[in-house]
């Protein structure tokens, strides 16, 4: 029994006979199935990492484009990955915008670092969702035919690192400027420097990396954002260093220190003998050739106008880290930045001159041209602040002696240089600007809606002019909220009133759009 049992066992081991299929058949399943897992789902990842990164594309596309809620629609839709846009891609069928997306959105983590949600769009970030239905192949085996892919992606408007930036300020020094601005609590012309001020603590003098920037006479080495003074009216080239020096404020007539806060301005006369100690000599009104490649007023004869202040300075702060402004530099005394030091002030017979700044723009725009040959790869920018009603007369009579603030070549003509149309000149000039790449940026401090008397075909008002003088409406900003000005003059685009506050905005702004977290409130 024994031995038939084990030739039982022993024959059945040693029997090839039969069918492999059923093995196979299951045997397939699994190896199909490991297919499935390892080609469908490895093909549905990097789509999903393609997919991504072309949603992040979309966002900061879009996010570049705002406060333009149309165009940073188009430029979100442009760089998406459905068919025909421009991140298209053959391993990512079907892709589609999500409904409801892109979409806008106001956050209060950007709003506090000045990345304010501004009109049209009323938003300082956007958020971008796509997703693509991607066919299954041997998933199908399963039932499983297709898979829908979905990735989002949030920009802030403003925040990454930009280019380095040339940036030239003109602030309006005409005798208007000492008048006292209660809503600010002080003469307008220091609140305007305490603006400048906070620019300057936003800006970044040389690289992040760099523990304390290296300077010589001015100037950062590897500099980033490099900072220039401008004024109007013109002072002159033996003077301008005043305005730098820590000197003595003019005293006020009433016998207190401070700036003449208490008289009428207009073509008002300051007292012409003796002009005011340590203040600089105010000069006729310049014009520098429109398109000239750089701008550098000769250094003698001192009496030669200039409407430059200061170079264009990278030590401004000791680093990029630093948090208080360097008081040893020229720009930030200029700026007002140092204590019991004097700053910027109008000019010695600053009413004999009135207001004119279409050449201020164009000697900005020149010196921005040649500070960029200088640092290839930087960007230029603008920023005009004043009340915008330049009215600068042609000659002027005074104790018996007749003065020419707009001197020959000026011309009644209309164009530039001339005596008549000095809005529309100033707006052309900073057209012109904008032509060349230039972002100009205008400040209106008290715009008047009625002003501009020189402007006769066509008409126009302080406050058209400057928004005129922008070279978006986005970039176009005012504070009408001064004691005294009843100005009007508001901003649709930027509601923000407050001069500080401005210049914060300003300086979020000279940066470009970059990726943040989903969800940040």
């Amino acid at each position: 029994m024994n031995r038939k049992n084990e030739s039982f066992v022993y024959r059945a081991l040693k029997d090839q006979r039969g069918q492999m299929l059923p093995v196979m058949a299951l045997m397939l399943t699994g190896i199909l199935g490991m297919a499935a897992l390892s080609i469908d789902l490895g093909r549905a990842y990097v789509g999903s990492r393609e997919l991504q990164a072309s949603t992040n594309a979309a966002a900061l596309a879009g996010a570049q484009s705002l406060p333009n809620s149309t165009a940073a629609t188009a430029a979100a839709n442009a760089y998406s990955s459905a068919s025909g846009d421009l991140n298209a891609n053959a391993n990512l069928p079907n892709v589609s915008m999500v409904v409801g997306y892109p979409k806008f959105e106001c956050l209060a983590a950007l709003t506090g670092q000045g990345e304010a949600c501004v009109a049209p769009s009323n938003a300082n970030a956007i958020q971008v969702q796509q997703q693509s239905v991607m066919p299954m192949f041997f998933s199908r085996i399963f039932g499983k035919n297709s898979l829908t892919l979905t990735a989002t992606s949030t920009a802030s408007m403003r925040g990454a690192a930009p280019s380095p930036y040339n940036v030239a300020i003109i602030v309006d020094t005409t005798l208007s400027m000492s008048a006292q601005d209660d809503n600010c609590g002080a003469t307008q012309i220091t609140c305007a420097l305490n603006g400048v001020q906070v620019l300057l603590n936003s800006l970044s003098p040389c690289a992040w990396s760099v523990a304390t920037c290296t300077v010589t006479n001015g100037f950062a080495a590897n500099s980033v954002d490099r900072v220039a003074l401008f004024t109007f009216p013109n002072v002159t080239v033996g003077t301008a260093a005043i305005d730098s020096s820590c000197t003595t404020p003019i005293p006020n007539p009433n016998g207190t220190n401070g700036y003449l806060n208490n008289r009428s301005f207009g073509n008002y006369v300051m007292e012409p003998t003796p002009p005011w100690s340590g203040v600089p000599t105010g000069a006729p009104y310049s014009f520098p050739t429109a398109g000239a490649s750089t701008y550098a007023p000769p250094s003698s004869p001192t009496s030669t106008p200039t409407y430059q202040l200061t170079g264009f300075f990278s030590d401004y702060r000791a680093s990029d880290t630093a948090s208080v402004l360097n008081t040893g530099s020229a720009l930030v005394k200029a700026a007002g930045g140092k204590t019991n030091c004097g700053s910027v002030v109008p000019p010695n017979y600053d009413g004999d001159i009135g207001t004119y700044f279409a050449g201020a723009l164009y000697a900005a725009q020149s010196a921005l041209i040649a500070e960029q040959a200088a640092n290839p790869g930087s960007q230029n920018v603008i920023i005009l602040l004043g009340d915008g009603n330049a009215d600068s007369p042609q000659s002027i009579t005074t104790n018996g002696a007749t003065v020419y603030p707009m001197p020959s070549p000026a011309t009644n003509s209309g164009t530039y240089p001339s005596y008549k149309n000095q809005c529309g000149q100033a707006v052309t000039a900073a057209q012109y600007a904008t032509s060349k790449g230039t972002r100009v940026y205008a400040v209106a401090y008290g715009s008047l809606t009625s002003g501009c008397t020189t402007d006769t075909s066509p008409t126009t008002t302080p406050c058209l002019t400057l928004q005129a003088i922008a070279s978006a409406p986005a970039n176009f900003y005012s504070d009408y909220l001064q004691s005294g000005s009843g100005s009007t003059c508001y901003s649709a685009a930027q509601p923000t009133t407050n001069l500080s506050q401005i210049f914060t905005e300003i300086a979020a702004d000279l940066t470009v759009s970059r990726l943040i977290p989903n969800g940040t409130n």
